[in-house]
């Protein structure tokens, strides 16, 4: 009989620790899910990768590039070109807020505003948000969330400040990675800019989950690009020097 009650006991603690679970994910926040997506990210100090990125036309490739990408906490992105041929060796640094592009053929650096840089025409600048040091995009705007169909977390950015680049942005998160899905980007207007989907998410570090494929369409539906990891090492204590700024001479 004491067996039973013990069991019995047992199995309403379960359920109600169930319940609870079930009760805290459901009336999580938008807030709280955009910081379950930076958290999702605090056992990556850096990352030293190999990624392709293949550009669409008319639904076929139009170009295919392949590029070193390493990431260091808490600012820290280099981008070295490896092909193709005539792109090799170029390099694009960023520290903090400042940007560098180092143009091989003509053995120069040149100083960019980073600012005025989208993630849409510069789709690669999606994995500064790993970071933790750096102003990412998602800051300049208000998220409420979305009631779910399915079994994601969806929530909508309206801008917030004269910042803000897009008129909307609806994010879709995986409610146990914490990763996101999908990220829709509208202008004033309404009218779709960029669609991109996160994809293959696999653990890459202890608690560290990473989309290894990116799929971004444009406005029209149509594939744009698609960006993948070739190779991937992370928490490899990657060297500082590697984010040397350019001599000021040189630029």
């Amino acid at each position: 009989m004491k067996g039973g009650l013990v069991g019995v006991g047992i199995t309403i603690l379960m359920l109600m620790v169930t319940a609870f679970v079930g009760y805290a994910a459901g009336t999580l926040t938008a807030a709280d899910i955009l910081n379950r997506m930076n958290s999702a990210v605090d056992g990556l100090d850096d990352l030293n990768a190999v990624i392709s990125v293949r550009t669409y036309k008319d639904g076929a490739v139009s170009l295919m590039q392949q590029m070193r990408l390493t990431l260091k906490q808490p600012d820290k992105m280099r981008l070295e070109y490896l092909e193709p041929e005539y792109l090799a060796g170029n390099v694009t640094l960023i520290v903090g807020g400042k940007m560098w592009m180092y143009i091989a053929a003509i053995d120069k650096w040149f100083e960019k505003d980073l600012v005025k840089l989208s993630p849409a025409e510069q789709p690669w600048l999606m994995f500064r948000n790993i970071l933790h040091g750096v102003r990412s995009m998602l800051d300049d705007y208000t998220f409420t969330r979305i009631e779910e169909e399915g079994n994601t977390y969806h929530i909508r950015g309206l801008p917030a400040s004269d910042a803000a680049v897009y008129g909307r942005i609806d994010l879709w998160v995986d409610p146990e990675t914490f990763v996101p899905v999908r990220r829709i980007l509208y202008d004033a207007n309404e009218n779709l800019l960029v669609d991109a989907r996160f994809l293959d998410a696999t653990a890459v570090a202890d608690g560290v989950t990473l989309p290894l494929r990116i799929e971004t369409y444009n406005g029209d539906g149509e594939l744009a690009n698609v960006i993948s990891y070739v190779k991937i090492m992370v928490n490899s204590s990657v060297p500082d020097d590697l984010f040397n700024p350019p001599d000021k001479s040189n630029g």
